[in-house]
């Protein structure tokens, strides 16, 4: 592991992938793989693009200084720069604008140093001693600043140093002839400037690799912070309407009201479930009312209606709140409907004797958020006090509606008067017991979710 890397990282970071001692490179192939792609990618592809096409267009404009340094070979330094070296220059250009293979970038980079080296190793080896000198010394140079320019690697930076090495003793073998002081002096310095430039090049890529790893931890912990939100908003849905959470989500301190002047309010209760109760395990207990609940959730949902808590084996469903809609109170009967049938085909599944009363009424109703850590939308007021004495003062495995729920739905639903009863707290009560839909245009019943015809309440 590098000590450099290491204490790059910023505080509270986990374990960091082990690193190669000599080269800088990740242990770990595939996060090796990883890197050199994204690297290329973020960060050497862009540089690359513009510091190869300015180096290579200062290196052809150095024909001016050919023509003003060494004029006695100008034609042949010439011929080297622009005929020999030019079409490398120009394929060179077209390879780092098209070239998208990270795997390919390094191979082509050695290429280039040796291609412009080889140039000027070249004109210096038939160059005058002046001439001889001074571009021997760019060779080495070049040789220094690769890292710098071309992004190598500090393997493919003593590569490089290695073969410059080769070029020049080559070149100087055929055409110069260096005295050997000289040659010795040219063959060091090169070795040592290539070492920098590949101690250089490592730092780079130390570098590349510190950017590289705090890039995925910032990734990590985006894509923790998106989770984590994702629960978060999942958990509040779960508990509040899309719509209100949206507004606490807002304004988190602002106390959340409405008044409805019409919705519809049911309460349900299943009889026998505390008979059952005493014969069932608590695990059993709950596996139960967890059924039938969720069955009751997914009525609400496919009706649109608001589930507002349940209450032991108790059910409260709301319609026309927090969005308010004209058929809140066909939705409602419809959705009773439903339960009554889903609790009958449970009990069968089950072989439990158990059934639904259920209490329907339609008024103006206030509705809001309470509480600071345990969030609930909860619904006040007079209606849902009478929707509450429909279902205890209803009729087992029948649904009892007010008479404010029967004028706004007796042309869709067939109704049974139960007449005049004694409701708590609420004197004399016209309520009427709600069977079945009436038949309807089938074109009306063709756009109702599917439903399957009621049984008719037991009296």
């Amino acid at each position: 592991m590098s000590s450099t890397l290491r204490d790059s990282m910023p505080p509270g970071v986990g374990e960091i992938p082990r690193i190669r001692t000599l080269w800088g490179t990740f242990v770990d192939p595939a996060l090796e793989r990883e890197f050199a792609k994204e690297d290329f990618a973020v960060a050497v592809q862009k540089f690359v693009r513009f510091s190869v096409t300015v180096s290579l267009l200062a290196f052809l404009g150095y024909g001016v200084h050919d023509a003003l340094v060494i004029p006695e070979i100008r034609s042949a330094a010439w011929t080297i720069r622009f005929l020999a070296f030019g079409p490398v220059a120009a394929l060179l250009v077209l390879f780092v604008f098209k070239n998208k293979r990270h795997d390919l970038h390094q191979p082509a980079m050695l290429v280039f140093g040796l291609a412009v080296n080889t140039v000027v190793i070249w004109i210096g080896a038939i160059s005058p001693p002046a001439g001889f000198f001074l571009y021997t010394a760019y060779a080495i140079v070049f040789v220094t600043v690769g890292p710098f320019l071309a992004r190598m690697s500090m393997k493919t930076q003593l590569v490089y140093t290695a073969l410059t090495l080769v070029l020049y003793n080559a070149f100087d073998a055929a055409l110069a002839h260096a005295a050997p002081m000289v040659h010795l002096s040219i063959n060091v310095a090169t070795l040592t400037l290539g070492c920098v430039g590949a101690v250089a090049a490592r730092q780079l890529d130390l570098q590349g690799r510190l950017a590289f790893l705090q890039r995925r931890i910032i990734r990590e912990q985006m894509a923790a912070l998106d989770a984590e939100r994702t629960r978060s908003e999942t958990l509040l849905l779960n508990v509040l309407p899309r719509r209100i959470a949206g507004r606490l989500k807002e304004k988190p301190g602002v106390v959340i009201a409405d008044r409805f002047a019409s919705a519809t309010v049911l309460f349900s209760d299943i009889v026998g479930f505390t008979q059952m109760s005493t014969r069932l395990t608590p695990e059993e207990l709950v596996k139960r009312l967890d059924e039938i609940f969720s069955r009751f959730d997914g009525l609400a949902e496919q009706l649109g209606l608001e589930k507002i808590k349940t209450i032991g084996d108790a059910y409260m469903v709301c319609g026309g709140i927090p969005n308010a809609r004209a058929d809140h109170a066909e939705a409602v009967c419809e959705m009773a409907l439903r339960m009554r049938d889903s609790v009958a085909d449970l009990a069968t599944e089950l072989g439990f004797d158990l059934r639904v009363r259920i209490g329907v009424h339609t008024g103006p109703v206030v509705a809001g958020v309470i509480g600071k850590k345990k969030f609930i939308y909860d619904v006040w007021g007079d209606t849902v006090n009478t929707a509450s004495r429909m279902e205890s003062h209803g009729v087992p495995n029948a649904i009892q509606v007010s008479d404010a729920t029967y004028e706004l739905t007796k042309t869709v639903f067939d109704f049974e008067p139960r007449g005049t009863i004694d409701v708590k707290g609420k004197g004399e009560m016209k309520t009427y017991l709600l069977l079945q839909h009436r038949p309807l245009p089938s074109e009306r019943q063709a756009s109702l979710p599917s439903q399957r015809t009621p049984k008719k309440a037991d009296a």
